[in-house]
């Protein structure tokens, strides 16, 4: 692929991932400035700037280790330091977190002295 149709790409992509994210309320540039899933605001043209305290990368939704892939319906724009923490790898819950989950589980019988 040539250059330019892979830069056609992902700018396809990153605009596809930024149409995920949420306007930033009373913004003068509700396109330019977004929150991305976590609430990190982020801005459209710091794309890949870890120097910013705006930027932000393409992430994968479902982890590509579990089932996810990186097509366009499978990324959304994070801000970089959340994409930093992130790992494609199961996470491994504490025991304390653990029994959370479980005490707020919607489904009938779990986590209730039923």
């Amino acid at each position: 692929m040539a250059i330019t149709g892979q830069r056609a790409l992902l700018e396809e992509l990153k605009r596809s991932a930024w149409a995920r994210t949420s306007p930033v309320g009373n913004h003068a540039n509700a396109w330019e400035f977004r929150k991305d899933r976590l609430g990190n605001l982020v801005r459209y043209g710091d794309y890949g700037n870890r120097k910013s305290p705006f930027g932000w990368e393409l992430s994968a939704i479902e982890p590509r280790g579990l089932v996810g892939s990186a097509e366009g319906d499978n990324l959304q724009a994070l801000h970089w330091r959340a994409t930093a923490a992130r790992t494609d790898a199961p996470v491994l819950m504490s025991q304390r977190a653990m029994s959370r989950v479980v005490e707020a589980s919607p489904v009938e019988g779990v986590g209730s002295a039923a």
